[in-house]
């Protein structure tokens, strides 16, 4: 090629867009890809590649020079927007109706009473106890109550967060799931709580799968319990994930409403398409056009792709940024674990009663 043909290719806007989101994407799929391989691991396996990711991007990020950064930013901000958006959108094919339906009304009940109790609370308790901004507490909130990290990535949009928020609100998920993944197991060797729950694995597995932060976690934990209840656990995380999009529909009208307040123009919303694509996914599973393997393949593209937006993520944070937040998030973290860690066997064993 001529230099007069590189130079004419160069002015291309579409090549010129890739190659300069070709660097921070090839950083973030690389970021992905140790992720995964060592989420195989048992001693990471718990975390998950999701966390991994951010963790490791988070350790690169710190020694990424400013030169380097200039470069890969462009390719960066596409893994955490654009991917993180088809990412959640491809992980609602993971949930079926049959699964729904296997564990019934109270499970619904159950995460249904979680997600509003614990979002509304980290609110209530955030901004009036804590004196933290509205967006950062419900950020730490959608972590607590709904799906982990992938909650806090989907939801960030919608509150209107602050980059730096997203690490912080994701340290809440990584700490104190870990430590909900350690103790349930041990909770269910003890003869008050399985009486507590009559001796149910099944009520059991729904209460551990309506209040431990993220997925990976729950199917952890759901190891000591039988094959069933172990099922029932996970499928009850999953529907708290069919639950984050009319969150997030909630929680961008309620934004939208407020900072439109003094306007006397009709409130744009802004809609959040991919939580519209993301509900759509379980009836695309449920009519059998993809088989068994085809939704296997996807799920692991699916893993990739949310692997990257966190690790994007992780390496654009930058630790110094991390001490404006100050120790409010991690104090909200741990109101939001007691709450979830006693007041769930009462949520569970209500909407038992009640479905």
């Amino acid at each position: 090629m001529t230099p007069e043909q590189s130079k004419s290719v160069s002015s291309i806007p579409h090549f010129n867009g890739l190659t300069t989101r070709f660097p921070g994407l090839l950083l973030s799929a690389g970021i992905a890809t140790a992720a995964l391989g060592l989420s195989q691991f048992a001693l990471f396996s718990t975390l998950g590649p999701l966390t991994l990711a951010m963790l490791l991007g988070l350790l690169l990020g710190q020694r990424v020079s400013a030169d380097l950064r200039h470069r890969t930013g462009p390719g960066t901000a596409v893994a955490k927007t654009q991917l993180l958006r088809l990412g959640i959108i491809l992980y609602g094919l993971r949930i079926g109706f049959d699964d729904l339906l296997h564990v019934g009304t109270p499970a619904l009940l159950t995460d249904a009473i979680v997600v509003l109790g614990v979002f509304s609370l980290a609110g209530w308790v955030g901004t009036r106890f804590l004196k933290m901004e509205a967006r950062t507490a419900l950020l730490v909130g959608a972590g607590s109550a709904v799906c982990g990290a992938a909650a806090v990535l989907a939801m960030a949009p919608a509150l209107r967060a602050r980059e730096r928020d997203i690490p912080v609100a994701i340290a809440t998920v990584v700490l104190f799931g870990t430590v909900s993944m350690l103790l349930y197991p041990w909770l269910w060797t003890l003869a008050p709580v399985q009486q507590l729950f009559g001796g149910s694995d099944l009520a059991f597995g729904r209460y551990l799968g309506s209040t431990i932060h993220e997925v990976a976690q729950v199917a952890a934990a759901a190891g000591a319990l039988d094959p069933a209840a172990g099922q029932a656990a996970v499928i009850t995380k999953l529907i708290r994930v069919i639950l984050l999009v009319p969150l997030i529909f909630l929680v961008s009208a309620w934004f939208a409403r407020r900072e439109n307040s003094n306007e006397t123009d009709k409130v744009k919303m802004p809609v959040p398409w991919f939580a519209l694509l993301f509900l759509l996914m379980p009836l695309v599973n449920a009519s059998g056009v993809l088989d068994a393997q085809a939704l296997g393949l996807i799920g692991q593209l699916d893993s990739f792709l949310l692997a990257m937006a966190m690790a994007a993520l992780g390496v654009e944070t930058q630790l110094a940024t991390l001490r404006y937040s100050g120790a409010k998030p991690m104090l909200l973290g741990a109101v939001l674990f007691v709450v979830l860690v006693f007041g769930g066997p009462v949520v569970a064993l209500l909407a038992g009663t009640l479905g």
